[in-house]
């Protein structure tokens, strides 16, 4: 089962702007100051996967294009698990792996030639929008792109979706003993 869905294709430039595109380097701009008269901006570049539907993207019924950041998962999961201790980062790996930290989502490795990368993690919880033809002409000017293949975008998508109908209800059921 493994072999019959590949996590990862790659699209050229003539392709158009999809949900899954990962995008490398995307310039993001943010307030450096403190808003009072204080013009100054910081540019931070950003790796990305492109969040918004395949076909408001297509069809143009949007303005702006949601993106989460990715991040390489050996750079950052001392981060995420708080500790460097191997044992909290294996538990953290695998809290990961079965989608259990719902601010995050685990991406297989990339082996496509020339496009290799390892574990990556999608940052669910703090997304980012920039304008639909500013990605569009991003997208376009590389010969080439990464792009999350079906069944693993529609996961991608649905964990993402869970990040924002979570509702926080109080607990009335006494937990069971018996």
């Amino acid at each position: 089962m493994e072999g019959e869905y590949p996590w990862y294709t790659l699209v050229t430039a003539a392709e158009p702007l999809a949900q899954g595109d990962i995008l490398h380097s995307v310039p993001f701009i943010s307030p450096a100051g403190d808003l009072r008269g204080d013009s100054r901006v910081d540019c931070e570049e950003y790796d990305v996967i492109v969040m918004s539907q395949s076909c408001d993207l297509i069809e143009q019924k949007v303005d702006s294009v949601i993106l989460s950041s990715i991040f390489s998962l050996d750079e950052h999961i001392t981060e995420i698990a708080r500790s460097d201790s191997k044992k909290a980062v294996v538990r953290t790996k695998n809290k990961l792996r079965k989608g259990e930290m719902i601010a995050y989502h685990l991406l297989d490795r990339c082996t496509i030639p020339g496009h290799e990368s390892g574990y990556i993690f999608v940052d669910l919880k703090n997304p980012r929008s920039l304008p639909l033809e500013f990605v569009q002409r991003l997208a376009a000017g590389l010969p080439y792109r990464v792009r999350l293949c079906p069944p693993y975008r529609e996961q991608l998508s649905q964990a993402f979706a869970r990040v924002f109908m979570r509702v926080g209800l109080p607990s009335t059921i006494p937990e069971f003993t018996e």
